[in-house]
């Protein structure tokens, strides 16, 4: 099991957890569910069109692992952002961001264990962008995971 094989199966999960989720698309159509990508958006390809075509997306992304010793997992930690069009003019279009951050906490501080193999650590936080980016939003989720690892084998000598 690798960090990948979290990735996957995290990104499969959270476009699970968010299937429901209602917001509009840069044309003004109404979604249901979102996009989600690994590690980063796909490259637009010039004449092909805008990057807001995305919308709204999540992206989960591997941010960095660490073990402590042989008999320690691995601690990856992950970033799990989304980004979201909404031109009301209330400009609260955090609100689907919020929305989107307690699911995906909820879900796994309920059920740590994701596909039996990997375990979510208890610490999570979530963060909201503070810049005004009218009429896109974004945030995210910062989780970390166990991560089993493979055992350390003796030589032979023999």
């Amino acid at each position: 099991m690798t960090a990948l094989d979290l990735q996957d199966e995290l990104a499969k999960e959270v476009g699970s957890i968010l299937k429901d989720i209602v917001t509009l698309n840069v044309a003004g159509e109404r979604v249901s569910g979102i996009q989600v990508y690994r590690q980063n958006l796909p490259i637009i390809i010039s004449g092909e069109g805008e990057d807001s075509k995305f919308f709204p997306y999540a992206i989960v992304q591997l941010v960095k692992g660490k073990t402590e010793d042989d008999d320690s997992p691995w601690s990856v930690t992950v970033d799990i952002l989304f980004g979201v069009y909404d031109s009301d003019e209330s400009n609260q279009g955090h609100q689907h961001i919020m929305v989107m951050c307690q699911r995906v906490i909820d879900r796994f501080a309920a059920e740590p264990l994701l596909s039996r193999r990997f375990r979510a650590e208890p610490d999570m936080e979530w963060a909201i962008q503070d810049e005004d980016s009218y009429p896109y939003f974004f945030g995210g989720v910062r989780m970390k995971f166990n991560v089993p690892k493979i055992e350390r084998r003796e030589p032979f000598y023999g």
